[in-house]
């Protein structure tokens, strides 16, 4: 009787193969997508009908919805930019600030609310410029624009792994937002205690004038992102309230990409931007690059579903005795590492994070999916290769190794309170 490979194993170096190909600078979504293929054939489908299935799962109206949603944050962040707002929104906030030291630590954690490729090289000159003391700690002002530039990824929905991890798990927003809210607040302390501790201490002094009209300013400048909070969470309210039904689309989408569309007709309106300036925003490469990696995501995904792959694992689990809980956190960690994006790690892991617990399980989902992107982000926070580490060493000419002085410590932190907020969960939360 000739051996067959246990189906973990197939899965298993499928998964390393996409890692590998996307550090050999292969695209994530074409790596994404010959790793569907193949996990197709090693499960014995025939080439036509496997074809068909992927083209079936890319074209779902799951798939278009997100392709669209995430399309469109990428396109508001770059009318943002394109229109200086990130800048003045920053401005605002300086001269509300009686603390230069507070002004260091705010500039990255303001620009972390929108997101945008290599942002903290958005925020870098902020930190230089906010910071106390001239010419000195790079390897400081690097940890404190890395770290609290990446404050709010664990839960705000603007960024596209919190997107796609709340609809791999296919919980309400809400319930994922107030799960993942304690480990930004991890973060918080964490950076306070480990890194901005170091800081120098300056005093600002704004008049009281200047803070009112500040406070102004900056509400103002910050009304996109009040516009898409009001219709996320207005309209999920609406719904329970009324109980409305919408058959052509998922509320949670619905609800989100009117807030979005709003945000971005306003910030055209109010800053007097064009359809060139849509059309530019819209067709800047990283907005269909990451259309297609959602699309090479929910095609991986589709497979381990439709070829078996799945129910055969958890035999497998079952008969072998290994820990379902070392694979839900270990394997999205290393994807952090490799990858270097949530979107990375949450498009890799998550599909087979969410195929290893059983329906029943006590507690639901939420405590699981808040094990693997606890881990998965902390893996992609330690990663030299995550290209924030990179710009914000490459801006402040900082040696990477000091850098991680700073860094080793919250990051331990968040993987410990993690682990305790999921035992916690576990035990409180009804599925």
């Amino acid at each position: 009787m000739p051996f067959k490979l246990p189906v973990l194993v197939r899965v298993f170096v499928v998964f390393v193969l996409i890692l590998f190909l996307n550090r050999r600078r292969v695209p994530f979504f074409l790596c994404l997508f010959f790793g569907a293929f193949l996990l197709g054939l090693w499960m014995r489908l025939r080439p036509a009908p496997l074809l068909l299935m992927i083209l079936k799962d890319i074209t779902s109206s799951q798939s278009l919805w997100l392709a669209s949603i995430i399309a469109a944050i990428l396109t508001l962040s770059n009318l943002l930019e394109r229109a200086g707002q990130l800048s003045r929104i920053v401005k605002a906030f300086d001269r509300l600030s009686h603390s230069r030291k507070f002004t260091t630590l705010a500039m990255p954690a303001l620009i972390g609310l929108l997101p945008m490729p290599a942002g903290a090289l958005v925020s870098a000159p902020m930190v230089q410029e906010s910071y106390p003391r001239r010419g000195r700690d790079p390897e400081l002002k690097a940890a404190i624009n890395y770290w609290f530039r990446h404050l709010w990824e664990y839960w705000w929905p603007l960024y596209p792994g919190v997107i796609l991890a709340i609809s791999l798990l296919q919980v309400e927003t809400w319930r994922f937002v107030l799960a993942q809210m304690p480990l930004t607040a991890g973060a918080i302390t964490g950076g306070l205690i480990f890194i901005a501790r170091h800081i120098p201490e300056a005093k600002g002094n704004p008049s009281e004038g200047e803070r009112r009209g500040a406070f102004l300013d900056f509400l103002r400048e910050t009304m996109p992102i009040v516009i898409i909070l009001i219709f996320l969470f207005g309209f999920q309210a609406l719904q329970h309230l009324l109980h409305l039904q919408i058959p052509f689309a998922p509320p949670k989408y619905l609800g989100f990409a009117l807030g979005l569309l709003a945000s971005i007709l306003w910030v055209m309106r109010k800053n007097r931007l064009g359809r060139g300036d849509l059309l530019s925003s819209l067709l800047k490469p990283s907005v269909p690059q990451m259309a297609m990696v959602i699309f090479g995501i929910m095609a991986f995904k589709g497979m381990l579903v439709k070829s078996a792959a799945v129910e055969m694992m958890r035999q497998e689990l079952s008969l072998y005795r290994i820990p379902p809980l070392l694979i839900i956190a270990f394997l999205p960690f290393v994807a952090g590492l490799v990858t270097g994006a949530a979107i990375g790690f949450v498009g890799t892991t998550f599909p087979l994070v969410i195929s290893l617990i059983h329906p029943s399980t006590p507690g639901g989902i939420i405590p699981y999916g808040l094990l693997a992107y606890g881990f998965g982000y902390m893996g992609m926070m330690l990663t030299p290769l995550h290209l924030c580490f990179l710009v914000s060493k490459d801006f402040f000419q900082a040696d990477p190794m000091r850098i991680y002085r700073y860094l080793w410590r919250p990051a331990l932190l968040i993987l410990s309170l993690t682990t305790i907020l999921f035992f916690l969960y576990r035990s409180i939360l009804i599925p």
